[in-house]
């Protein structure tokens, strides 16, 4: 955060996950007006099974980008186009099996799916939504990493705002032009092109990459490492709805899908900060400072957690009446359940409090350490999903992700205090003690100033007041015991 670069990668990803977050509310509620919430669930559900594709990636994506932090900060630019040969060697590999398997998906799902949907209707639907992975994987993620990774990321950012606004403004016209489904998702697929062009020009404009170069095939080597880390993360993603569309329905799915709305757009702020951080913090850890390392992961910390708690706690109040008021009007499904929405944004808090230690681990290339927990994670999340979704539903697997991410946050707690010298668990649930006992404290206050009439105007005018006497509460926390922390804030903020 010291540096012009950093600021600039924060304002254009917060930017982009701003639009994001705008387009992600807009699309949803175009397809469930125009075709109902079986068809949004639909889009949900074989978007999910085609994201399946990620683990034969097996984590290479993390693996390159730390594999880049030394050469660049070296210049080693043999060492760089190496590096990059492979992953785009690798990637294109996905691309051709990726092509494989959307037709795979494309002829099985329509022949189990007992929704009443016909088999060419699903089958076409599945070709279109897999295009934006396949020009990814053929064409993008090599130049994406490379930029990721030299903290470039306004670049990743601009790009994409630019996608996802003509998005928007394609969705509209589509519809009222002709409303179709596939059409729709045709013009998204399509536009993914523009990376593609942008990153390609501004890679070889800036960079001195040889793609003739010998491939450094250690690397792939290296990648089972990252495949338990892949794993877990993908099962955190995609666990949900894929059990909710075994066990349940699509109508069900919709209704996840609506509420994770939320923590989604609240997850995709954070990875946009976290993305613009982490290489600092990786950077630091590949120079051996650990003095900078300590200060740069208590800040860290801090940040993650009054932003965390406060963004979390507003959405676990605030959730189920702004679904309410968002599928007012769609009667096909019952959108009202105040229990899910409270779990699974509990979920996704655990899942965002223990990042600042997740990037430091990845950028030292601990993958292989990391393995084994980020399996006992995932079996414990599909377990307990599994076996509580019968009886409970949506609140089911909720459940089982709590329990997935309360274990694997205590273990990254304890790993972090392996690799950093001097480095005590205390400083991280002393933060932790310290925030829930004030959420707690300002639950109670808001329960005497409960939100009855749901309405536009009460919802914006209590998420003020709810805001308020949360931003005074941490505020206050912050001032009486984290002085050190705002000390390094300071710094960083006058460099």
């Amino acid at each position: 955060m010291k540096s012009k670069v950093t600021l600039i990668n924060i304002i254009s990803s917060l930017t982009l996950q701003v639009v994001t977050v705008i387009s992600g509310f807009i699309i949803p509620k175009i397809i469930l007006t125009n075709f109902g919430s079986s068809v949004n669930g639909l889009v949900s559900s074989l978007n999910q099974f085609l994201s399946y594709i990620t683990l034969i990636e097996g984590g290479i994506t993390g693996v390159v980008l730390a594999n880049l932090y030394k050469p660049l900060v070296d210049h080693d630019d043999k060492k760089i186009s190496a590096v990059l040969v492979t992953a785009k060697k690798f990637f294109n590999k996905i691309g051709y099996l990726f092509i494989a398997y959307s037709m795979g998906v494309a002829v099985v799902y329509p022949i189990l799916s007992k929704e009443g949907f016909s088999w060419s209707f699903v089958a076409s639907l599945t070709v279109v939504l897999s295009l934006n992975l396949l020009i990814q994987y053929l064409f993008s993620l090599s130049f994406r990493v490379l930029l990721q990774a030299d903290k470039k990321l306004y670049v990743i950012s601009f790009t994409q705002i630019i996608i996802t606004v003509c998005n928007i403004v394609f969705a509209f016209l589509s519809v009222k032009i002709y409303p179709s489904i596939h059409l729709l998702k045709l013009l998204t697929g399509l536009l993914y092109i523009i990376q593609p062009l942008v990153y390609g020009y501004f890679v070889k404009k800036h960079y001195n990459i040889n793609w003739t170069a010998e491939p450094d095939d250690s690397l792939l080597k290296e990648r089972w490492n990252g495949f338990a880390i892949n794993c877990a993360a993908f099962i955190h993603n995609s666990t949900d709805i894929t059990i909710l569309t075994i066990f349940t329905n699509l109508a069900t799915v919709s209704i996840y899908g609506i509420y994770t709305l939320v923590t989604n757009g609240l997850n995709g702020l954070f990875a946009a900060v976290f993305r613009a951080i982490a290489p600092t913090v990786g950077q630091a850890y590949a120079k051996g400072d650990e003095h900078e390392l300590n200060k740069k992961l208590d800040l860290f910390e801090f940040i993650t957690f009054i932003t965390v708690y406060f963004c979390f706690t507003l959405s676990g109040l605030l959730i189920t009446p702004f679904v309410q008021l968002y599928t007012k009007g769609v009667t096909d499904a019952d959108y009202i359940q105040p229990l899910f929405g409270v779990l699974i944004v509990v979920a996704e808090g655990l899942y965002l409090i223990k990042e600042p230690h997740m990037d430091l681990s990845y950028s030292a290339n601990k993958f292989k350490e990391l393995a084994v927990p980020a399996f006992i994670e995932a079996g414990i999340n599909i377990l307990v999903s599994i076996t509580l979704v019968h009886k409970l539903g949506l609140v089911g697997v909720a459940i089982g992700t709590i329990a997935g991410m309360t274990y694997r946050m205590a273990y990254q707690i304890h790993f972090t205090t392996k690799m950093v010298k001097n480095r005590k668990q205390r400083v991280f649930y002393k933060k932790l003690l310290a925030f829930s006992f004030v959420t707690v404290v300002g639950v109670g206050i808001c329960h005497f100033i409960p939100l009855i009439e749901v309405t536009v105007w009460n919802w914006v005018l209590h998420a003020f007041i709810y805001a308020l006497i949360f931003g005074v509460l941490y505020l206050i926390l912050s001032l009486l015991m984290f002085k050190k922390e705002i000390r390094y804030l300071k710094e960083y903020m006058l460099k």
